[in-house]
């Protein structure tokens, strides 16, 4: 089974116990997003609105639109400006709101949708900088992160952080780790997750691998689910054989799942090798530790990239997945 076609069953069985989600596409005028919320309707897995700023005309009855109103901006940027409590004067949260990413956060705060996907024709900081002004982090968490979806045949794994903290500290990689834990269960893994370094337990001792070491001991001390490897080098992370004759501390005896990188640099780097030369799919990014469900897209995405990140989307809406 394709990893779609999971996404699809996963998705099915959740509408047979909860309510049909409902996710905004924030860049609605744009043809992928049209096209990917006829595909999705046609399955009845998900309800999808477009945020648009004009009504679009000869669309099926079946798909859904959000038009933006000057009446909604401007109730929006009043409750923009108590939300940031003094950290935004209302003459900018006038002009925020003007912009469709805050638009669809303030909807998703306001819980008129279950999850925003966007960045067709937006920059990831464009999407993050709404998401975390209005949305922002879970709830003892500081740090949002990305992940990516690996996957062929029936391998799927967990790639962190791709998109978003270039340099993360100790404590930045611990919850990023944290982060791809949670998401990686909300597809349904069962996580095993490796911190990944030039080093494994030691062998090269620098302070990059001593940050990545005390990630995994920070991230150990939060996780009281089952510990993480690391430092470690990806062949160790991923065969365990190598693991048995490089690793010597306690470790799964699993596959991992979830890798965790070090910095932006590898991470970036890594799932376009996968990609590229591995002929891995990559779904994503997906926006990881935010306290809703947002997803940013590549503005390179296509179709079948956007109809994944609706469903996956929908997936992290499921309460106990956020």
């Amino acid at each position: 089974m394709s990893f779609e076609k999971e996404l699809e069953t996963r998705i099915a069985s959740m509408n047979a116990n909860n309510t049909k989600k409902t996710i905004l596409l924030i860049d609605g005028e744009d043809k992928r997003a049209i096209a990917a919320s006829k595909l999705i309707a046609q399955t009845e897995l998900v309800n999808v609105i477009l945020l648009v700023e004009n009504n679009l005309k000869d669309l099926p009855s079946y798909v859904k639109q959000e038009i933006v109103s000057k009446e909604k901006q401007e109730a929006y940027a009043k409750m923009f400006f108590e939300l940031r409590n003094g950290k935004e004067t209302m003459e900018n949260a006038q002009k925020a709101l003007t912009t469709l990413p805050f638009y669809a956060m303030m909807m998703l705060k306001n819980k008129e949708v279950d999850g925003v996907v966007g960045g067709l024709n937006f920059t990831t900081a464009d999407i993050l900088r709404a998401a975390f002004k209005v949305i922002g982090p879970k709830k003892g968490i500081k740090t949002i992160s990305s992940a990516m979806i690996m996957h062929k045949e029936d391998q799927k794994y967990i790639f962190s952080d791709i998109s978003v903290n270039i340099k993360p500290s100790s404590e930045q990689l611990a919850e990023i780790g944290i982060n791809a834990n949670d998401f990686a269960k909300s597809l349904g893994f069962d996580p095993k997750v490796a911190f990944l370094s030039f080093s494994t337990d030691g062998s090269a001792v620098s302070e990059e691998s001593a940050l990545v070491a005390n990630a995994t001991h920070l991230y150990n001390e939060k996780n009281v689910e089952k510990n993480a490897i690391g430092e470690i080098q990806f062949d160790a992370a991923f065969d365990k054989e190598v693991r048995k004759s490089k690793y010597k501390k306690d470790s799964y005896s699993e596959d991992t799942n979830v890798f965790v990188f070090p910095d932006l640099n590898a991470g970036n780097i890594g799932y376009k090798i996968a990609q590229r030369l591995g002929n891995f799919g990559a779904i994503g990014p997906v926006i990881t530790g935010i306290a809703a469900p947002v997803n940013d897209l590549s503005r390179g995405s296509t179709t079948q990239d956007v109809y994944n990140t609706i469903l996956i989307t929908a997936l992290q809406s499921v309460k106990g997945n956020e």
